[in-house]
């Protein structure tokens, strides 16, 4: 048994709870302890003490030195490690023992979690939005702690705060979101600082692969010529992708086809041959309609029929559809790969998105045990609509009960008008308790970086999903007094302001944030009046500012504040282009859309907007802002 086995023994498992006096780490300004992990421990064992040291030096000055078990560190002792003690994925515990304190996790993560939360909850420190300006670190010369025994593991097994999978192109493996944001020009440090923000809050979990999948499954590059036959029947021809396929659109597939199940089978087996670390894969039909029309696909659908709009009619301008309800047909060939995953990679999962005219449970099958499905169009930001609130739970509810396993994909962003401030905290919290309470423990978001408008959405959930039964009025007051002391009153009631005017533009069911240029109902939301209300509120929060940091934060929050307004700008002034414009208006609306074109690229790696999906709505989706066809037009009215 090495050093650090033993220490671990002697101190952690085998002795009862120590309740004397306090651990001293340092005193007066120097080190009292040192940080002890083991010999051989993981990067991320190594990493967790280096943050630690790195805060304890922020937070009281002394320098406390890292030592492995072999260097036999006398004194106090900080343990920073794994220790197999039945906690269960994730989990950790925070103890003091014999004058020493352990920080440890059942895993890495847990090890990582034990040391955020030890600084967090007994030190005070707090990370509210990534990077240095969103962090508070208390000072004091002396830190001493204990008696201290706390145990936790995570409420929900998944909690992710962003999409993975195609959004332009083919896709290339488990980083290939990172790997397209650094194309559009979002740094490494960018990055990193989210995903750090992410690892101190507790966000995490299972590793889950991929979203609409079927570019990926079934690229036309390696399947239009071998076997059209894969693809659906759509007014009698199979809907071969062409050159203008993006691999997230389109593309569906013919799910009873026998040579689609075992290609599907074959592609998520290769996957987990090349990433044993991953918990579940999706082979979720592409975003779009065009499913098949084939005899042996149609005998899988239910009698049930579905009026709803959903986000792609929305999006282009139809009207509610009455469709037939696909669930049991494309449920039934996830059932049919997950029997033949299993074969090879028992207990590994396959996933769909329970979405679109498969978003209801299903009514002629079973789901295997290894299949979750993955309900989307949650929308809890909708939930000021009682009736909407109430058929989504419905509906969360069925899921839970026809599925061992399932999850929830949360659209805590949209790509359409990406990143305003949509503040809806209230109706996170209750989703949340509810999601916990029918059973769901694996929770995804449609997310993107915009701290300085929708931020606090995204802190309130991380904590949440940790820990459902926290009171998130002692979260948000935290929140507000830590990061902004005497400008806390003037910044909640910024956000409460905005609050109340999402809640109200919504309480009628209509989904203000996802319609089209034509019919969005932004400019009715964010008035004038709302906008010069908002800006008052954060003037008097930076006149009321004690120091240079907290007028920082005011700042950063006005940059969202400006982002809004710059879009509802271009919107307004694009809508009063009508069909038989004057040169005015549409120089007034293109010189509008490329204001708010320079300011988003001006922030892109400041946290400020969600620069990757403004990105995507902006090309994917020219028709919202139509910058290209405005240049067309002015240049036609000036010649």
């Amino acid at each position: 048994m090495n050093a650090m086995a033993l220490l671990l023994t002697l101190l952690y498992l085998a002795l009862p709870p120590q309740t004397g006096a306090p651990v001293v780490l340092a005193r007066d300004g120097r080190a009292a302890a040192s940080i002890v992990v083991a010999d051989a421990a993981s990067p991320a064992e190594r990493s967790a003490a280096g943050e630690l040291a790195s805060y304890l030096r922020k937070i009281t000055g002394a320098v406390i030195p890292v030592r492995t078990a072999r260097e036999k560190p006398r004194g106090t002792l900080i343990v920073v490690g794994k220790a197999a003690d039945g906690l269960g994925p994730e989990g950790f515990r925070i103890r003091t023992q014999d004058g020493n304190l352990l920080l440890t996790g059942a895993d890495d993560d847990g090890a990582e979690f034990a040391v955020y939360t030890f600084l967090e909850k007994y030190l005070g420190v707090r990370w509210f939005w990534p990077g240095e300006l969103g962090e508070v670190v208390p000072r004091q010369s002396t830190v001493a702690v204990g008696p201290l025994d706390d145990t936790q593991k995570p409420d929900f097994l998944w909690r992710n705060r962003g999409p993975s999978g195609a959004l332009w192109g083919a896709t290339s493996g488990p980083t290939e979101m990172h790997a397209r944001e650094l194309l559009l020009g979002i740094t490494e440090e960018h990055q990193r600082q989210v995903r750090l923000w992410e690892k101190r809050n507790k966000w995490g979990g299972w590793k889950v692969y991929g979203g609409h999948s079927l570019g990926e499954i079934f690229p036309p590059e390696r399947f239009a010529k071998a076997h059209p036959d894969y693809y659906a029947l759509v007014n009698g021809k199979r809907a071969v992708p062409g050159p203008d396929y993006d691999y997230k659109h389109r593309g569906q597939v013919c799910t009873t086809n026998p040579g689609v199940i075992e290609a599907a089978a074959a592609w998520v087996n290769k996957f987990y041959d090349e990433h044993p670390g991953y918990h579940a894969v999706h082979i979720t039909m592409n975003d779009s309609s065009g499913f098949c029309e084939c005899e042996r696909c149609r005998a899988l659908d239910s009698q049930r029929t579905m009026q709803r709009s959903g986000i792609d009619a929305e999006e282009t301008k139809g009207g509610p559809a009455l469709n037939t309800v696909m669930t049991d047909r494309i449920f039934t060939f996830v059932n049919q790969v997950s029997e033949r995953v299993q074969k090879k990679h028992p207990g590994k999962y396959v996933v769909s998105m329970a979405y679109a005219r498969y978003i209801l449970p299903p009514e002629k099958i079973r789901l295997h045990p290894y299949a979750i499905p993955q309900y989307c169009l949650w929308g809890a930001y909708r939930h000021a609509n009682a009736g909407l609130k109430r058929e989504h739970e419905a509906i969360a509810a069925g899921w839970a009960q026809a599925a061992r396993t399932a999850g929830i994909y949360e659209y805590y962003i949209n790509g359409s008008w990406p990143g305003l401030h949509r503040l809806v905290v209230p109706y996170v919290a209750e989703s949340i308790r509810f999601l916990k309470q029918q059973g769901i423990r694996l929770y995804q978001t449609q997310a993107g970086d915009e701290f300085a408008t929708n931020g606090v959405n995204y802190y309130l959930a991380g904590k949440l999903l940790w820990d459902a039964s926290l009171d998130e009025r002692g979260i948000l007051d935290d929140f507000y007094t830590k990061a902004f002391g005497r400008a806390a009153p003037a910044v909640r009631r910024f956000h409460a302001r905005l609050e109340k005017a999402w809640a109200d533009a919504t309480r009628d069911g209509r989904d203000v944030s996802c319609n089209s240029l034509e019919t969005t109902r932004l400019p009715e939301l964010f008035t004038p009046e709302l906008m010069k209300a908002a800006a008052a509120d954060l003037s008097e929060a930076s006149a009321a500012a004690e120091n240079e940091t907290v007028r920082k934060r005011v700042e950063f929050y006005r940059q969202g504040l400006r982002y809004t307004e710059f879009t509802v700008d271009a919107v307004r002034a694009a809508k009063a282009v009508g069909p038989r414009p004057d040169k005015g208006q549409v120089t007034a609306a293109l010189e509008a859309c490329r204001r708010r074109r320079r300011f988003v690229e001006d922030l892109k790696n400041d946290y400020v907007l969600p620069y990757f999906w403004v990105r995507y709505n902006d090309e994917q989706r020219a028709q919202f802002l139509p910058v290209a066809r405005l240049e067309a037009l002015l240049k036609q009215l000036t010649n």
